[in-house]
């Protein structure tokens, strides 16, 4: 479908004058000026106005009633460590069991690092009561339900007709067809198959290849449905359930796959195997660099540790790990939105007759009547036994990290370029064939697209993520990478005396940046 600005980012551009003072207010902070306490207290409102509370808030882990609420005071206790930011606030929150909050301290950090005042602030996200909210829960119990089709069987799929039939009634997916389903919108990303070459390609390792089967979950593996269940793991306990997986290793297939995919990888895994991919041969790198890399076309030198292998690898991790600072920041301070099974109790306690105030377009939804007859209740279904991870939702760790990624990946090679020796996995997803000759050649570029939306969406696949975390998410991290390639060009030799003009890319909105 194609990409808009939602309400969000209509709001987001009406308030310059915030993000102005946002951004003076960091890079103050990272030259070591002490901000008038005015500026301090305006910025602390800025962030509080944002911060969901009550039900809409982020309580995972903490202690919960046995409606699954939390407390007024939990509640005061979590607002006084979010705003001093000290040790012994955080260490004095009722979280009493296994499960523990991850790593809030690492929200503090950005706002005095120089970058910040080069990357965006995330808009607020969609308020608990809202259509939109409802729009986007509506779409992970459809997800949910179709865990186990596979992706290219979508055409097919009574109940695929049945999901996109319902979601064409909302505001959201309007224009979704089978072909679209669960796709953004990206540039390239609707050519071809939705899941990315780049996580069926062989990956270059060395003096050897590794071939991309992964460990999936069985079919129909789906945990938190019963309240008990729930309110045993929103409080932190570990889950009862237990993730079977096949013994035989699979290429990628359908959406519970590539959710299986991202609940194991490591930050920057795909984009690191993505780049050894697009790299190909590291000793003869010059055929897939871009126009503006100028060791294409110089007589006497090639990159290596700058603007070549090394320096694309190494990228990865250093681009992810400000993506990460980034996010969480956005995730902790700004606004602490709830995850979806933390909504997903609220429906079923509508359901059940209380007054939660979500939106009725998902209290009265097909899917939700198609999870209660499957399952008995109408908590929202999650492919892994933890459920989400215990951090707020907004936006993804793993779009942001993707968005960063992707985006220098795209400025690093030729996004025109197409990819040789594209493959298919065969139907038993055991072995691969050749790429089926009537479909568009994969470019670099779509496939980058496509890679970023299977692992910020892939979350959502399984549960534990929104559409807005994954769009929103992207977009944080390719303002991130783009802050990042602006230092690296400035402190390189290269661009220092003028031989790498520009670093350029395709954005996600497919707008042409030049850095």
């Amino acid at each position: 479908m194609p990409i808009s600005a939602t309400p969000n980012e209509t709001a987001l551009i009406a308030k310059p004058a915030r993000r102005a003072l946002l951004k003076r207010a960091a890079a103050m902070a990272a030259a070591g000026v002490v901000l008038p306490s005015a500026a301090r207290a305006a910025t602390a409102t800025a962030n509080e106005s944002l911060r969901a509370t009550g039900p809409a808030a982020f309580g995972k882990a903490l202690a919960h009633d046995a409606s699954g609420q939390l407390s007024a005071q939990t509640l005061g206790s979590f607002d006084a460590a979010t705003a001093s930011g000290k040790i012994v606030d955080w260490e004095r929150l009722p979280v009493n069991n296994e499960i523990r909050l991850v790593n809030p301290l690492a929200a503090y950090p950005w706002d005095k690092d120089p970058m910040a005042a080069d990357v965006i602030k995330l808009p607020p996200f969609p308020a608990l009561e809202s259509e939109r909210l409802a729009e986007e829960a509506l779409e992970l119990y459809w997800m949910a339900l179709l865990r186990d089709v596979p992706l290219w069987d979508y055409e097919r799929s009574s109940l695929v007709r049945d999901a996109v039939a319902e979601l064409r009634k909302t505001k959201l997916n309007t224009d979704v067809t089978a072909s679209t389903l669960f796709r953004l919108g990206l540039p390239g990303e609707s050519d071809g198959y939705w899941i990315s070459q780049l996580l069926w390609m062989p990956i270059p390792y060395g003096a050897h290849n590794v071939w991309q089967g992964y460990r999936t979950a069985f079919k129909g593996s789906d945990f938190m449905t019963k309240w008990d269940d729930y309110l045993r793991v929103i409080n932190g306990e570990w889950p009862p359930g237990i993730l079977n997986h096949f013994g035989d290793l699979f290429y990628l297939r359908s959406g519970r796959d590539v959710g299986e995919y991202v609940h194991w990888d490591f930050s920057y895994q795909a984009f690191i195997n993505a780049a050894s991919i697009l790299l190909g041969n590291p000793h003869r790198p010059r055929e897939n660099w871009p126009a503006t890399n100028p060791y294409k076309t110089s007589r006497t030198m090639n990159g290596f540790v700058s603007m070549g292998p090394a320096y694309v690898h190494s990228a990865m991790g250093m681009v992810s790990d400000c993506a990460f600072k980034a996010c969480w920041n956005e995730k902790w301070l700004r606004h602490r939105a709830l995850r979806p099974e933390e909504y997903g109790a609220l429906v079923d306690r509508e359901v059940r007759g209380e007054a939660t105030g979500v939106h009725p377009l998902i209290v009265q939804s097909l899917a939700v009547k198609r999870v209660r007859e499957k399952f008995g209740s109408a908590l929202l279904p999650q492919a892994y036994p933890e459920g989400a991870p215990p951090h707020p939702a907004y936006p993804s760790g793993h779009a942001a990290v993707a968005g960063a990624c992707v985006t220098v990946l795209k400025a690093m090679f030729d996004e025109k370029r197409k990819l040789r020796f594209p493959l298919q996995p065969t139907r038993d997803g055991k072995d691969w064939e050749a790429i089926n000759p009537n479909l568009p050649a994969p470019t670099v570029g779509a496939e980058l697209n496509k890679l970023a939306t299977a692992l910020s969406v892939g979350r959502n696949f399984a549960g534990v993520h929104w559409r807005s975390d994954a769009w929103q998410g992207l977009l944080l991290g390719e303002s991130v990478a783009t802050a990042w390639l602006k230092a690296e060009k400035m402190k390189c030799v290269e661009g220092q005396q003028g031989w790498l003009k520009s670093f350029e890319f395709t954005n996600f909105a497919g707008q042409k940046v030049i850095v």
